[in-house]
């Protein structure tokens, strides 16, 4: 969360380090046409006399308009809706391979399809992929796309094969969905999702915030400061209900993409996991093996907002303990563009990191997650020049 510096030329020269992004923000309203252009009539003339209900946008205390950079305004007074602005301010700068749209607001504007008509909702799930695709990913090849679907609306599966075999099927690398909503997502009803992820080999994500932007369980916020340092709980309750349910023995192809959501925890949280596993496992005889492993095995996690010590010389201590229980190759480069809190890849992965850690972090392991081969002689430049 620091005041970003994009030139790059101060950077040393020699070999370079592939960047992938995996945390990249379009942000169009319902309104605008290059979403509201895949709407029916019948669902644009509906919101022009309704509105999209009590929930849709703007419940949450705010940061400021889009909580955006100042300087991703476009010449329209807008952020998040121009893509060739998007790779002039990160992509071009930072010579990247790709980066990852992720498109949250799908569930938020939505409220998950709770407060409007059911066609509604997954019409507007379908614009919004519709709009990853044609409006972005056309714009640059770079782009990737997230298939977001409503959690707790049926058809989700029939979405992702709708994008994943469809004009732009190989630009659709990872599905999106709301970290909370109405049944924790261990439940039975979630699995024809998870099905369809290991069907088509691809990840599935989540990203802040959740459903109804309420990160607690405890009610609304009063401030954005509490709900922005709330968004660490999410994950909290979203990992042990997908292991102790035996998702991943039933799914072992399964792949989870953490957004937005922290890394710190995990080491510490698996013990934890695992303490409660070993004390209470007579209650769980279908896990094969200590949830840890399915930790190790299943989950990825995106650095933004990195985390922040009160002495900078604990921050390797922070990454040790991670890549020490088992996580090294878990860790992706995310800049959460066009954001307040953005950080570009400089800010992420220092440089006086080690090498092999800043090749990991900043494109190997999302290159091995969504199979997205690193571009040669592009990204940044190595610390040691070699």
């Amino acid at each position: 969360m620091t005041i970003t510096d994009l030139s790059v030329s101060k950077a040393p020269t020699g070999s370079k380090l592939g960047v992938i992004d995996v945390d990249f923000h379009p942000m169009p309203l319902p309104t605008d046409p290059q979403v509201a252009d895949h709407l029916p009539q019948q669902w644009k003339d509906y919101i022009s006399r309704y509105g999209l209900g009590a929930m849709g946008g703007g419940v949450y205390p705010s940061q400021r308009e889009f909580t955006h950079r100042l300087d991703a305004v476009d010449d329209n007074g807008r952020v998040g809706l121009d893509p060739y602005l998007a790779v002039e301010q990160v992509l071009d700068p930072f010579d990247m391979t790709a980066a990852v749209l992720t498109c949250p607001q799908t569930y938020i504007i939505s409220n998950g399809g709770a407060n409007m008509p059911h066609k509604l909702a997954t019409s507007l799930y379908r614009a919004y992929n519709n709009a990853l695709a044609e409006t972005w990913c056309a714009a640059d090849d770079r782009f990737r796309a997230s298939v977001t679907v409503a959690r707790d609306l049926p058809g989700g599966e029939r979405e992702i094969q709708r994008c994943k075999e469809g004009e732009f099927g190989d630009k659709f690398v990872q599905v999106l969905m709301s970290p909370s909503g109405q049944d924790p997502l261990g439940k039975r009803r979630y699995w024809p999702i998870f099905e369809a992820c290991e069907n088509y080999d691809i990840p599935l994500s989540f990203h802040v915030p959740g459903m109804g932007r309420q990160p607690t369980g405890a009610g609304r916020q009063n401030f954005y400061a509490e709900t922005h340092a709330a968004f660490g709980v999410l994950p909290l309750a979203l990992v042990p209900s997908l292991i102790f349910d035996g998702v991943f023995d039933r799914f072992p192809k399964l792949k989870i993409a953490m957004l937005e959501m922290g890394w710190d925890w995990v080491a510490p949280f698996s013990w934890r996991l695992d303490a409660t596993w070993e004390k209470l496992r007579h209650e769980l005889p279908h896990l094969q093996r200590k949830p840890s492993e399915y930790l190790k095995e299943h989950f990825w996690f995106s650095t933004q907002p990195l985390e922040e010590p009160e002495r900078p010389d604990m921050l390797e201590g922070v990454f040790g303990m991670f890549e020490d229980s088992g996580f090294a190759d878990r860790l992706m480069f995310s800049s959460d563009y066009p954001h307040w809190d953005y950080d570009s890849p400089y800010e992420s992965v220092p440089e006086s990191f080690p090498e092999d850690r800043r090749r990991r972090i900043l494109g190997e392991n999302a290159s091995r997650l969504y199979g997205i081969p690193l571009r040669e002689n592009s990204g940044l430049p190595s610390p040691n020049g070699a």
